[in-house]
């Protein structure tokens, strides 16, 4: 009896087809070339999926950046104004200015970050706190507009100078009730450094 090779007739067929607009079938390919073709694919997708991570991989780092220099960011509170008190405060933790603009002027934020704390020290002072990142920046005295978990863009508009709290005129005579003392007490703490800074050094290089 003669010997009937299936396999051969298949594949035949199969060419057949191919060659008449069909698509050649997966598994009339020769044994090795299934395996070169799975190779090259695995190779490809390989190469696709660590270009896509090491994009995504530099877009975050360059965000990173950008977010680490926005915070590094520091203005002055207000557009114009007089330093009524050089650096003191070094008897309870501060290293501040008292900075001027007039009464009723806008206090804008110093930096790009967010209201963390908000509220009226043992004293009376109004205290508002704003952090990012690299400073805290701590004010006193003003009427304050924004809320605690308030993000903040560097310049926006936070309050309004006053001299609520514990305010003194030029003789050192408190303000209460009278018309002086309006001025914003700033402090700046530098977290990276892990110490008060000098506002003025911060202010004169914007």
């Amino acid at each position: 009896m003669a010997h009937i090779d299936t396999e051969h007739y298949a594949n035949q067929a199969a060419l057949e087809d191919y060659s008449s607009g069909g698509c050649l079938p997966f598994f009339a390919l020769p044994p090795l070339a299934v395996v070169v073709v799975g190779l090259i694919m695995a190779l490809v997708l390989s190469r696709i999926n660590i270009s896509t991570s090491l994009a995504s991989e530099i877009e975050e780092q360059n965000s990173f950046e950008i977010e680490i220099e926005d915070h590094k960011s520091f203005i002055a509170p207000y557009d114009e104004f007089t330093i009524t008190q050089g650096v003191h405060g070094s008897s309870y933790g501060h290293l501040a200015i008292d900075i001027a603009a007039g009464k009723g002027s806008e206090i804008r934020s110093p930096i790009n970050g967010m209201v963390t704390k908000k509220y009226t020290d043992v004293y009376g002072n109004p205290t508002l706190v704003i952090e990012n990142e690299i400073y805290r920046v701590m004010m006193l005295h003003g009427k304050y507009s924004v809320s605690k978990g308030e993000k903040l863009i560097i310049g926006q508009v936070v309050g309004t100078e006053s001299n609520l709290g514990y305010t003194t005129d030029m003789q050192g005579r408190p303000c209460q009730g009278r018309n002086c003392g309006y001025h914003t007490h700033l402090n700046v703490f530098d977290k990276i450094l892990g110490a008060n800074v000098n506002p003025l050094d911060l202010i004169n290089h914007q």
